[in-house]
């Protein structure tokens, strides 16, 4: 013979109270759990998006800085006194006399 189980309910003043069912606690936990655990990944994630674009600004700023100084360099370069010096000094090249340009119409 099957024997049944008796539910002990406890009344007081009228009012009673009956053992909580688990299922419907243990969902509601693992529901606020599993969107704890979303809020953290989203936060770390945009921590970490964060210090990458920290880390690409800086890399931009860098190349930047780089730019402005290599535009100096060659201002300095390219510069026509400077030039003209080193086609003396070095290549020997000299102002052309009067005769040796000729002009083609």
């Amino acid at each position: 013979m099957p024997e049944t189980l008796q539910t002990t309910v406890v009344k007081i003043h009228g009012f009673s109270l009956h053992r909580p069912r688990l299922a419907p606690v243990l969902v509601a936990i693992v529901l606020v759990s599993l969107l704890s655990l979303l809020f953290v990944w989203s936060r770390l994630h945009a921590i970490n998006l964060e210090y990458s674009i920290s880390t690409l600004e800086k890399g931009i700023r860098s190349g930047q800085q780089q730019l402005k100084q290599l535009e100096l360099e060659v201002a300095y370069l390219a510069r026509e006194e400077r030039i003209e010096r080193l086609a003396r000094k070095q290549l020997g090249l000299q102002a052309p006399a009067p005769g040796q340009i000729i002009r083609v119409d």
